[in-house]
C-alpha cells in the first residue's frame, strides 16, 4: 500500500508539469503568466522529488534488499551480525530487522546464537574456512605449512582439506 501512495504521487506531478509547461508557453504573450508557470513548475517538481524518494526507500527497504544487505553488513563484520548493528545500518524498526534475519535462520543461510545477554546472527557461508594437511589412511594432521608430501607415520599421499 505504502508503493501505491508513492506511485501515486509521482503520477500526480504529471499534470502540474504540463500546465505548468502550458502556462509558460502563454507566458511569452503575457508576462504575468510566467509566475502561475513557476508555482505549478515547483509543484510538479516538489511531488516528484518526494514520490521518487520514498519509492527508492521502500526498494531499500524491501525483504529481498535487506537479506542482501545483511549479507553485505555480515561480511564486512566478519560473519557476525546483532539486530542492533543492523538496525543501525538501514534506519528500520527492531521488527523488521528481526524478521529478516529470522527468515534467513529459516532458509539456512544464517544461525542464531545466545551469547551472554544478546543473540548474535551467525551467515554460515563467511566464516573463515581452515584448511589442514590430512593423511586419508592414518588420519594424522600435520601443520600445513610444512613442507612434507607424504606422510611420516604411514608413507601416505597428504592431502589439503578445509573444515
Amino acid at each position: 500500500m505504502k508503493k501505491l501512495g508513492a506511485s501515486i504521487v509521482v503520477l500526480a506531478s504529471i499534470p502540474f508539469f504540463i500546465v505548468g509547461i502550458l502556462f509558460l508557453i502563454a507566458s511569452v504573450s503575457q508576462a504575468s503568466r510566467i509566475l502561475v508557470a513557476l508555482a505549478f513548475l515547483a509543484i510538479a517538481t516538489f511531488l516528484l522529488i518526494v514520490g521518487l524518494r520514498r519509492l527508492r526507500r521502500l526498494s531499500e527497504i524491501s525483504p529481498e534488499a535487506l537479506k542482501t544487505g545483511a549479507i553485505e553488513l555480515a561480511r564486512r563484520l566478519d560473519g557476525e551480525l546483532t539486530v542492533a548493528q543492523f538496525r543501525a545500518e538501514y534506519r528500520i524498526s527492531e521488527q523488521q530487522a528481526t524478521e529478516v534475519l529470522e527468515e534467513m535462520v529459516a532458509e539456512g543461510a544464517a544461525e542464531r546464537e545466545q551469547r551472554e545477554q544478546r543473540v548474535v546472527y551467525v551467515v554460515t557461508g563467511l566464516l573463515p574456512s581452515m584448511v589442514q594437511k590430512q593423511c586419508p589412511y592414518c588420519g594424522a594432521e600435520l601443520p600445513v605449512r610444512t613442507a612434507l608430501r607424504k606422510c611420516p607415520n604411514c608413507g601416505g599421499q597428504l592431502e589439503l582439506t578445509k573444515t
